[in-house]
């Protein structure tokens, strides 16, 4: 069986999940989208001004940690000394310590383009704690464009639309294939006839 079969992910889409490493031998966690396509490995592409890349490139391993919720986002943006850090069973980093889940993985590919280091990590372990919480943002985009059109009265019909079609773009991007980016579509149709 593959290791991240357990998680229940779906290939193709993008996950918003938390990277863990060691930088200047302290722990340092950064918000980061990855996806799979085989489920035996997760792929990223993070910046190149990341503080987490250089550390995972040299060290040549890496946690990738599914939150319990958002919050994770903004605390390892915002107020990093409020994560609680253990470390991995595995590999050599770091892990947060109240994820749903903690993927270790080894670097087994990067690849620097524009700007950006593709990044893909082979699995070593998987450990969940729990029920395993998988964040996409396509339901959120969904969400948002829908509260947004019962309120298009309320603003001009082309910034609804101009929303609507971008949410919709992302949710192709992040869930292909979903229903969520599939109605995202119909409702971009339907309010562009409206218009």
């Amino acid at each position: 069986m593959s290791p991240l079969r357990q998680l229940a992910l779906t290939p193709g889409w993008i996950y918003e999940t938390v990277v863990c490493t060691d930088v200047e031998g302290s722990p340092h966690a950064s918000p980061a989208g990855v996806w799979t396509t085989d489920l035996r490995s997760l792929s990223m592409a993070l910046y190149d001004t990341s503080r987490s890349l250089p550390a995972l490139l040299a060290a040549g391993e890496f946690v990738v940690d599914l939150p319990a919720d958002a919050g994770a986002f903004f605390l390892a943006l915002y107020d990093p000394s409020a994560l609680s850090f253990g470390r991995a069973s595995v590999v050599s980093a770091p892990c947060l310590t109240d994820a749903t889940a903690t993927v270790e993985l080894t670097v087994a590919e990067a690849t620097a383009h524009e700007g950006k280091t593709l990044v893909t990590g082979a699995v070593r372990q998987v450990t969940t704690r729990g029920r395993v919480r998988l964040i996409n943002r396509a339901e959120g985009l969904l969400v948002e464009s829908l509260i947004a059109a019962t309120r298009a009265g309320l603003h001009s019909r082309e910034s609804t639309l101009a929303l609507v079609t971008e949410n919709a773009r992302v949710a192709a991007k992040v869930a292909p294939g979903s229903r969520f980016a599939t109605t995202l579509t119909r409702l971009r149709d339907a309010l562009a006839q409206e218009s």
